[in-house]
């Protein structure tokens, strides 16, 4: 099986050979384990590793945020204060 990951600047696969039971090369992080101890999983939890940035408590505020936002929308609909 060969390695699933594709390059950014041409889009082509990578050619080498995937490792035993994992779908990328040893380049493409075939190799890595994750965290073994109760510390370095809840380290790792605790981490800013999603893609732009965003932690788990931004993302909870802005729901909060946008769910408020809909309601005021909803309110002032029913009022005619503004039209849909």
């Amino acid at each position: 099986m060969r390695c699933q990951a594709q390059s950014k600047r041409s889009g082509e696969q990578c050619r080498k050979a995937a490792m035993r039971g994992k779908t990328v090369c040893r380049t493409h992080g075939g190799a890595l384990t994750g965290p073994k101890t109760a510390e370095g999983r809840e380290r790792c939890a605790e981490a800013r590793t999603v893609h732009g940035g965003e932690t788990r408590a931004i993302r909870s505020k802005r729901t909060k945020k946008l769910k408020e936002l809909k309601e005021l929308e909803g309110v002032m609909l029913k009022l005619g204060m503004i039209h849909s």
